[in-house]
């Protein structure tokens, strides 16, 4: 299941901000298969800070387990570096 984080902003800051976004993707973006990765598409989000993808991923990891969470790749600045200070 493909998750476009632009559907929360093309800003994405803050721990509290990120808490939401996640608590929403746990009640409408539920894997329609049994073992059905979770996708996170970064398309469309000019920035992103790793607090808010703190919250978002390690939310998602603890629910459905770290491999099946995936961030799809990026080009932006911002989601590689969040990502390098959250991996």
């Amino acid at each position: 299941m493909k998750i476009p984080l632009k559907k929360f902003g093309t800003i994405l800051m803050s721990r509290p901000a990120g808490r939401e976004a996640f608590l929403v993707m746990k009640a409408y973006f539920k894997p329609q298969i049994a073992g059905e990765k979770m996708e996170l598409d970064f398309e469309g989000v000019e920035v992103i800070a790793p607090s808010w993808l703190y919250e978002v991923l390690t939310g998602l990891r603890d629910l459905y387990g770290a491999d099946q969470v995936v961030c799809l790749p990026s080009s932006n600045p911002t989601v590689i570096e969040s990502l390098k200070c959250i991996a």
